[in-house]
């Protein structure tokens, strides 16, 4: 008798199981020696974990759904109650035959019970109906279907042990049933999207950077030969703008599986082009979606599912920290995420970009990673002392373990500032006679004022080219602008671009002069490192302006003591050169915690911190622990125009049976959004669209942008679309 595992090809329990077995070889083979948790007994009791899996789906309701969907002649059952196929999974184990110890019994109760995470919980009386006047009378057939051993007796101490969850409270334990639950989960997911668990392991993105180092005539300087040689440690490298760390880290990766995050409001295109297109590096993946994609508990969600597993399968993937680290929320099958970094490196750009919460989440991350055998990479400009602190602490970084290094180039001169005690809108007319002869960067911190900025050149008798780019313009034309931002700085074109802090990061471009508001030092810095990115100052005049009147973002953006501390830091060096220790000290002044002693931010970092450190694990779901990030309380908005205008492709989209068309449809789709704060969106907001893309709110706004020229201001939110007929 066939014992259906799957409606989509039928696939029987048995078959589904083989590609988990499969899949299981495939980790085992490539990283086995990478698992520090997983000796022989854990690898041996998550194939046992393996083979009994879905043995649960047997139960008639469910083979009766399945037989509905493949249009199979129904089952006779006088059993009608539908229980989770988990929970009846793990009755099945015939533990008395294995051997096993208690507390191997345990966890191998639990990884079975919960490798669907339901708002059921198991019902001991339920379970004990369908296991006794159903599945028992299939147990022969089972048995034979499967190959394996099943329970001769019904026990149902098992369901009291499955209501006693794993916490951190139960040590080591709960690392390896992380392990253990976490890789089924991953295996799981593979093997029902059809999908190999890990791709492309005999490539290695070293053999590719070295190659392209040398046909680019470069020499590995401080840093990358730093990198390379402590390639099985985790490493802490401080180091200015400029010094080829993406480079570094792709030394310090060597042939491993790795994820290389970035902050969130950058874009990481640039560095994926870069290793994809100039390094060769086929082996690379990218995610970065505002989207947020979810299994929670949806078993048909290949979609998603399939999208997911091929992440989680590249050799390295690059993508920002909301999608893979947010596991100390600890959610349900936070585990997943969790083991994915057990057999990989993860290298953290720019950890002084966050804000002090998400800092705290990070940190956590890190211990976390630690325990299950993971290794790090913290790449920074600066790094606040109170992170170094924290992490020592908490026993992160151990000598014999653990290196750091600081490169930092002080013969170089690049940076002359000026304090101006004024409005940026005020030297309007300086930054256009500049824009003549020059690339002039201008930086304000919201898009708000950016918008505002933009308007007041354009309202100037000018034939200066004027460009506007943040983060309210949809995906697809953001991607033309970020684009045509490098090609106006490497063919040397004159004029201004006006931004927003989202080029502090990851975008590689060199302007003559930088005209910013003033931020957080950090912030700051990173933005310096946009002008002058290559070369000496090769004048006498300040080649950074900063201002520190009416400043946007605050406190919203900044935290207002850490701005004015900022400014005093700063004073000193008024018409002065800032190299790059300057740059260091001052960072390591700004964020002591003696200093910021009393402060809203060190309150946020160290609440955040006791909130991790006393979670009640499995309290929330991976959406709402996604909202928890400030960050990404963004939502994606559509305009009502545009929404008219592909409506075709949500149609189309609907009838799409074929797994990889409904995909592009889908990106082709999220192209058109605009992803913006939710406090800001909502009162804008009209309409919510259905699943599956219930993420996407339709906004009756204007969107204001010209592709052919590349100008206008993306969304427009105070302005009401029926304007526009």
């Amino acid at each position: 008798m066939a014992f259906y595992a799957k409606s989509e090809g039928k696939e029987t329990i048995r078959e589904h199981t083989d590609r988990l077995l499969h899949n299981l070889n495939l980790l085992k083979d490539a990283y086995g020696h990478k698992f520090m948790l997983m000796d022989e007994q854990m690898w041996k009791l998550l194939e046992i974990a393996v083979q009994y899996h879905d043995v649960g789906k047997a139960n008639t309701v469910f083979q009766n759904k399945i037989r509905q969907a493949i249009h199979e002649s129904m089952l006779e059952t006088d059993v009608e109650t539908n229980v989770p196929h988990n929970y009846l999974s793990a009755g099945c184990i015939p533990l008395k035959q294995l051997d096993l110890t208690k507390e191997e019994e345990r966890l191998l109760i639990h990884a079975v019970g919960y490798h669907h995470e339901r708002d059921q919980l198991p019902e001991k009386e339920m379970i004990r109906h369908v296991l006794e006047n159903d599945i028992k009378q299939q147990l022969p057939q089972l048995s034979e279907h499967m190959g394996l051993q099943m329970t001769e007796k019904f026990s149902y101490r098992f369901v009291d042990r499955l209501l006693k969850r794993y916490t951190y409270h139960d040590g080591e334990e709960f690392w390896k049933y992380v392990m253990i639950k976490g890789l089924l989960h991953r295996l799981d997911h593979a093997a029902s999207a059809h999908m190999d668990v890990e791709r492309d392991v005999e490539k290695s993105v070293y053999i590719n950077v070295n190659e392209y180092m040398q046909k680019q005539g470069f020499h590995k300087n401080d840093l990358q030969q730093f990198t390379e040689q402590h390639h099985d440690k985790n490493v802490i490298a401080i180091a200015q703008t400029g010094m080829g760390k993406t480079e570094a880290a792709l030394l310090w990766i060597r042939e491993d599986k790795a994820f290389f995050t970035l902050p969130l409001r950058v874009s990481i295109n640039a560095i994926y082009d870069r290793i994809k297109e100039k390094m060769g590096y086929d082996a690379v993946g990218l995610l970065h979606s505002t989207s947020v994609h979810y299994l929670v508990d949806k078993e048909e969600n290949w979609e998603e599912l399939k999208q997911q597993s091929e992440h989680y399968a590249k050799k390295l993937l690059l993508t920002t920290i909301d999608q893979i680290l947010k596991f100390p929320f600890y959610y349900k099958g936070f585990e997943k995420e969790l083991a994915a970094m057990a057999n990989a490196k993860i290298v953290i750009d720019e950890i002084q970009a966050y804000e002090p919460r998400i800092a705290a989440m990070l940190i956590k991350a890190l211990e976390m990673i630690h325990h299950v055998g993971g290794k790090f990479m913290i790449m920074t400009a600066t790094l606040p002392t109170l992170y170094l602190e924290e992490l020592k602490q908490r026993n992160v970084i151990h000598d014999d373990e653990f290196v750091t290094g600081e490169f930092i180039d002080t013969d170089v001169h690049r940076h002359r500032i000026c304090l101006r005690s004024e409005c940026i809108e005020e030297t309007i007319g300086e930054m256009l006679e500049l824009g003549e002869t020059s690339q002039v960067l201008v930086i304000v911190n919201t898009v708000r004022k950016a918008m505002r900025l933009y308007d007041k050149f354009l309202d100037c008798d000018t034939q200066v080219p004027i460009y506007l780019l943040h983060s309210q313009f949809t995906q697809e034309d953001r991607q033309l602008l970020e684009k045509r931002i490098k090609q106006f700085n490497e063919k040397n074109e004159r004029g201004i671009w006006i931004t927003t802090q989202l080029v502090e990061a990851s975008i590689d471009i060199d302007f003559d002069y930088l005209f910013t508001e003033m931020s957080t030092l950090d912030s700051l810095f990173q933005r310096f490192g946009r002008c002058y990115r290559k070369r000496a100052l090769d004048h006498d005049h300040c080649n950074i302006h900063i201002f520190t009147e009416n400043i946007s973002g605050i406190p919203r953006v900044y935290n207002e003591h850490l701005v004015n501390e900022s400014i005093r830091l700063l004073e000193q060096y008024d018409y002065q050169i800032v190299d790059e220790r300057a740059k260091v000290e001052m960072v390591k002044q700004l964020y002591d915690r003696k200093q910021l002693k009393g402060t809203s931010f060190l309150k946020e970092f160290e609440d955040a911190l006791y909130m991790f450190d006393n979670l009640d694990p499995y309290g929330m779901d991976k959406r709402e622990a996604q909202q928890k990030l400030r960050d990404i309380q963004n939502i994606q908005i559509i305009t009502r125009q545009m929404y008219d205008q592909i409506e075709h492709l949500f149609e189309q989209y609907k009838k799409e049976k074929e797994w990889k068309e409904r995909l592009k449809l889908r990106m082709e789709i999220e192209k058109k959004t605009v992803s913006v704060q939710r406090y800001v969106a909502e009162k804008y907001v009209s309409e919510r669209l259905p699943k599956p893309f219930d993420h996407i709110y339709i906004a009756d706004v204007q969107y204001d942008f010209n592709r052919e020229q590349l100008k206008g201001k993306g969304i427009l939110l105070d302005k009401p679309s029926s304007n526009q007929y």
